[in-house]
């Protein structure tokens, strides 16, 4: 049985795109999509692996406290080089045992993103709770 009844992720972001909708034409039903952001597609693969990392050790803190829940918030910055800096890990005391973790796992990413000239800001904030 999974334990990750419920995780929300929200990916809030200040430079980078995301794909949207638009309708053609007042009274049309055509809805065309905007192209994705590469930049998203990477950030977005990344996030998993930090979901995954997160995932695999809440799982393991509900052997020990089943009624471990709150929200983890991430936030780092991704460098124009790709790399991760600023790396802050946010969570209540009852899951504060995966904070290290996800710390590690954050400075460990590299990101190839097109060029930028300035830190690309992310925070992402995860709801874990127990499975009912």
């Amino acid at each position: 049985m999974r334990y990750f009844a419920a995780m929300m992720l929200v990916l809030l972001m200040t430079a980078a795109g995301a794909a949207f909708a638009q309708e053609n034409e007042p009274g049309s039903e055509e809805v065309t999509y905007a192209p994705v952001d590469p930049e998203l597609a990477v950030i977005r693969e990344k996030v998993g692996e930090i979901r995954e990392v997160i995932q695999r050790d809440y799982e393991a803190l509900l052997e020990t406290d089943p009624e471990a829940r709150g929200t983890v918030t991430v936030s780092f910055s991704i460098t124009p080089e790709g790399t991760v800096t600023d790396a802050v890990v946010d969570c209540p005391d009852e899951l504060e045992g995966i904070e290290a973790g996800i710390t590690e796992a954050l400075n460990e990413l590299e990101f190839d993103l097109s060029e930028r000239s300035e830190n690309l800001p992310v925070t992402i904030p995860f709801d874990l709770m127990p499975p009912e």
